[in-house]
């Protein structure tokens, strides 16, 4: 390995500093190809990524660099094979290599393919090659058959004048361009995670209170309740009075254990042929109160009563044609598994079936929401 200057040294402390500020997958690019070209001038730096088993290249390149034209494009993807760099694999993936490391100049361009038809149209004599892997990749034939992406630079020259000193300025920069970009997915990711994951509590019906009861916040989907069910409050972040007043006095009973049978007990609101169902649930912490609603379909409920259930053996079923199971609707209805269990056997009897399937199938049949049962139940 080269020995680096002092300078060389203090640039590439600093550029390995600035590597690990890359969050953005999108423009991790770009702002690597800055980083490394400071370091390793260069005509042309490109950012490529190269599908293993396709072999199929897309390639960025800084701002103000226009590219490949596509006909460059293509004949990049149609010689790779002929490249010594991808005929030099798996060697070629362990640190940086050169064009100039396996042919000479007469042999470059007597390849018509990959020098006539991509090098020569970019007025390039040599290219160097980092690839960015794990430090303990795939065996190679196990890599040749995944949907990997081999990412990594391509640094074109006009001459064949790449030194041992870039060769080891990027050998040392490697490990952390890798972890920057390892980085930079894992941070994409839990973007997205966050982002699912705000879009599903933004379709729940959920106000959060703090210890005292007070509002912290109102998903998106309460508020479209709120309006629909009670009359509009002054501020957007209060609760009707109605409402208010009835999760006060829950936080108030789950304060006192002797009470928590009452607060067990939903608020019903109804309107039209619907029901919002609201139920107060305090957090394992204690420091935060929940607010869950749920909004029903009273003309299923009602129908299903037609049926000569029980009040909760209607309720089973029509949590049962919602597709919750027992467990769920247990938790639904604040009564034991084996309760559930009960109630369906009696669902089964007075339906004359045998199965969850038969019985929801059998009930829709009854009510006229089906025309007849389907086969092979």
């Amino acid at each position: 390995m080269e020995t680096l200057s002092s300078d060389d040294m203090q640039k590439l402390n600093h550029s390995i500093q600035q590597i690990y500020t890359l969050h953005d997958l999108d423009t991790f690019g770009p702002n690597a190809l800055s980083i490394v070209s400071r370091l390793v001038p260069n005509d042309l730096p490109v950012f490529h990524s190269t599908h293993v088993r396709t072999r199929q290249i897309s390639s960025t390149f800084l701002p103000n660099c226009r590219g490949f034209s596509p006909e460059l494009a293509t004949a990049a993807n149609r010689y790779a094979t002929e490249h010594p760099i991808t005929q030099h694999m798996p060697l070629t993936l362990t640190g940086a290599y050169k064009v100039s490391d396996f042919l000479t100049q007469k042999q470059l361009h007597r390849r018509a393919g990959i020098y006539q038809q991509f090098l020569r149209p970019l007025n390039t004599e040599d290219q160097m090659f980092l690839f960015l892997l794990h430090p303990n990749p795939l065996s190679w034939v196990k890599l040749l058959q995944s949907e990997a992406n081999l990412i990594g630079f391509a640094l074109h020259r006009p001459q064949r004048n790449f030194t041992e000193r870039d060769r080891t300025v990027l050998n040392l920069l490697r490990p952390h361009l890798y972890q920057a970009h390892s980085n930079a997915r894992k941070y994409q990711q839990l973007q997205q995670n966050l982002h699912q994951l705000q879009q599903s509590l933004d379709c729940l019906g959920v106000v959060t209170l703090d210890a005292h009861g007070r509002v912290k916040s109102i998903s998106p989907q309460v508020s479209v309740w709120l309006e629909t069910y009670f009359e509009k409050p002054t501020c957007s972040h209060q609760l009707p009075d109605v409402l208010r007043s009835w999760s006060e006095y829950r936080v108030n009973c789950l304060k006192h254990p002797h009470n928590l049978p009452q607060t067990c007990l939903p608020l019903r609101i109804q309107h039209a042929e619907r029901e919002l169902v609201i139920r107060l649930v305090i957090e394992p912490s204690g420091d935060r109160y929940l607010l869950m609603f749920e909004e029903r379909d009273l003309c299923l409920l009602k129908s299903l009563e037609m049926l000569g259930l029980s009040d909760r053996e209607t309720e089973v079923l029509y949590w049962m044609i919602q597709g919750r199971d027992n467990k769920a609707i247990a938790s639904q209805l604040n009564i034991h598994p084996g309760t559930v269990r009960k109630h369906l056997e009696s669902i089964y009897d007075k339906l004359d079936v045998q199965s969850r399937t038969e019985a929801i199938a059998q009930a829709l049949v009854k009510l006229g929401f089906l025309h007849s049962l389907p086969l092979n139940l």
